[in-house]
């Protein structure tokens, strides 16, 4: 299947919103994307005012920053779950209710 890279189509790069297709780009497309998006350094060439947008994250471990202790000291602890209360029980047809409510 071929697509331009003037239309770009998200569904047909990644059909039914999974990532993973297989695709082979030219020399010629990548410059032309370039053009068309810009780069990080650049802005682009056709769409007026648009740069490519900057990752809000520079380091990737999100494990070793999260378990920092910088951030695991302002960090609440963990909830735990309230306790549910005992059920009730109907002292007449239960007989131990009924032995905890008359022991005689």
């Amino acid at each position: 299947e071929l697509c331009s890279v003037d239309r770009l189509n998200l569904l047909q790069l990644a059909p039914g919103g999974h990532v993973g297709r297989f695709i082979i780009w030219t020399e010629g497309a990548v410059k032309k994307l370039d053009g068309l998006y810009g780069t990080h350094e650049t802005p682009s060439l056709i769409k007026k005012d648009y740069r490519l947008p900057r990752p809000l994250i520079a380091n990737p471990d999100i494990s070793r920053i999260i378990n920092s202790d910088e951030i695991q000291s302002v960090v609440r602890p963990v909830r735990r779950p309230p306790v549910p209360p005992p059920r009730k029980t109907n002292p007449l047809r239960n007989k131990g209710t009924m032995f905890k409510l008359n022991p005689y």
